[in-house]
């Protein structure tokens, strides 16, 4: 039987949209690595445009530290020491 796919018109909570931004960004940077590494290996061997994915894709997991950081402040959580 078909289930009812209607869209929720509630706003998502933070914890929700936060999990979606880092799961872009995710999919972000690794769409990156792919279109340096494809630049890379076709028939133009691409280098510039290689470095500008890998530049963004950096970019990304930049993005991804910092929401981490802040994740970590906001909860008071610290780091141990190994």
């Amino acid at each position: 039987m078909p289930r009812n796919t209607k869209a929720s018109t509630e706003p998502a909570s933070p914890s929700a949209q936060r999990i979606r931004t880092l799961s872009e960004l995710c999919a972000e940077a690794a769409q990156h690595v792919a279109e340096a590494r494809m630049a890379l290996f076709n028939e133009s061997a691409d280098a510039e445009r290689a470095l500008a994915h890998l530049d963004e894709a950096i970019d990304c997991l930049k993005r991804l530290l910092a929401h981490g950081r802040a994740a970590r402040l906001n909860s008071g959580a610290t780091l141990r020491p190994a």
